[in-house]
């Protein structure tokens, strides 16, 4: 379907701390180029986030004015909010800046939206602003997409010209295209993503994989495994990972599937009927699968598994060992350690 496109204010500076990303071992800053990307996931956590859900109203109103509608996320996968003078205020900021800034430090490119979305890389606004980036700042560049352009020849040169700026990773939870059509909208496929990053990797571009969410269903047979060995992991930096968490756009992701199947029943019985020890077995049972194959192809050291563990049932904490490749999400106790008490005396 057609994009419908609407313009918001402008926030006045792009580039802005990421301490949620930083507890994720991402990035230290982040430069979103839009206040809502082209690519409807159904999954997407941005849509409920703080900035969207303050400007709700405004920007909704501004859909009426522009569209004729008062559009927001949750109504029309199809829309995007665009910032018409991110430009010119990235340039602004860039110029207040000293030339050191962003030394030693990485700048996700984009943390709540996609960079990559097809309108801003068709206009010249992608290659404009990491241009800028470049230029401006020391950052070091962590791309993070769900676009395969990143791995036309046009970018593969780019980020090979600057290999010690950037390292670039695409967004890729399952193997199966189909399903992704219903639920990551507008996107490029799973398989073009991989073998975009399998261009980068062959062209010499630093890489990480990102297998952000794995949803349950891809633990059947050997789905997780097939999906593991599609990133490469001797080729990439790191490899994060992560369950799927989220309590509010479960059923949009639920209707990808076909009811009746493994993966529609389990979001029934995980989200729709609060069985949380599910999740808390399908969170364990992910880990142990990473780390199996991490330990089998000797890159668990590369391992970020991203674990919101405040939902671990004491009797699956065993599972996860001495929580090696474990980044733990959920707030923290003052001393540092885990509110859960069972993953505390693991640590």
């Amino acid at each position: 379907m057609e994009l419908k496109v609407v313009e918001v204010p402008t926030i006045k500076e792009p580039i802005q701390s990421a301490p949620g990303f930083e507890k994720k071992g991402l990035a230290h800053a982040k430069l979103d180029l839009s206040a809502l990307c082209g690519f409807g996931c159904r999954y997407c956590s941005s849509n409920n986030g703080n900035y969207l859900r303050i400007n709700r109203k405004p920007f909704a109103e501004l859909a009426r004015q522009q569209l004729g509608e008062p559009l927001t996320p949750g109504d029309d996968p199809n829309l995007m909010y665009v910032w018409p003078d991110v430009l010119g205020n990235l340039e602004k900021q860039i110029a207040r800046k000293p030339r050191h800034w962003g030394e030693g430090q990485t700048l996700v490119f984009s943390m709540l939206t996609d960079g990559f979305s097809p309108q801003l890389v068709k206009d010249g606004t992608t290659e404009r602003a990491l241009k800028m980036v470049l230029e401006g700042t020391r950052f070091r560049i962590r791309i993070l997409t769900k676009n395969s352009t990143v791995g036309s020849p046009k970018w593969v040169r780019f980020f090979a010209d600057h290999a010690d700026r950037f390292v670039v990773g695409l967004s890729t939870g399952t193997l199966d295209d189909a399903w992704a059509k219903e639920v990551e909208l507008n996107t490029s496929s799973p398989t073009g993503r991989l073998r975009a990053l399998h261009h980068l990797q062959d062209a010499g571009v630093p890489t990480y994989g990102m297998l952000c969410p794995i949803f349950p269903d891809v633990l059947a047979g050997d789905g997780l495994e097939r999906l593991i060995e599609a990133v490469n992991p001797g080729q990439c930096e790191h490899v994060w990972a992560e369950p799927y968490n989220d309590r509010v756009n479960w059923q949009h992701v639920q209707a990808g599937y076909a009811p009746g199947s493994p993966g529609h029943a389990s979001l029934s019985e995980v989200f729709g009927q609060g069985r949380h020890e599910r999740w808390s077995d399908y969170a364990a049972a992910l880990y142990e699968r990473l780390r199996h194959q991490a330990e089998a192809g000797g890159w668990l050291g590369k391992l970020r598994y991203l674990l919101y563990e405040h939902e671990i049932a004491e009797e699956h904490t065993p599972r996860f060992k001495d929580l090696a490749g474990v980044w733990l999400q959920s707030s923290p106790d003052p001393d540092g350690r885990s509110r859960n008490p069972a993953i505390a005396a693991l640590q």
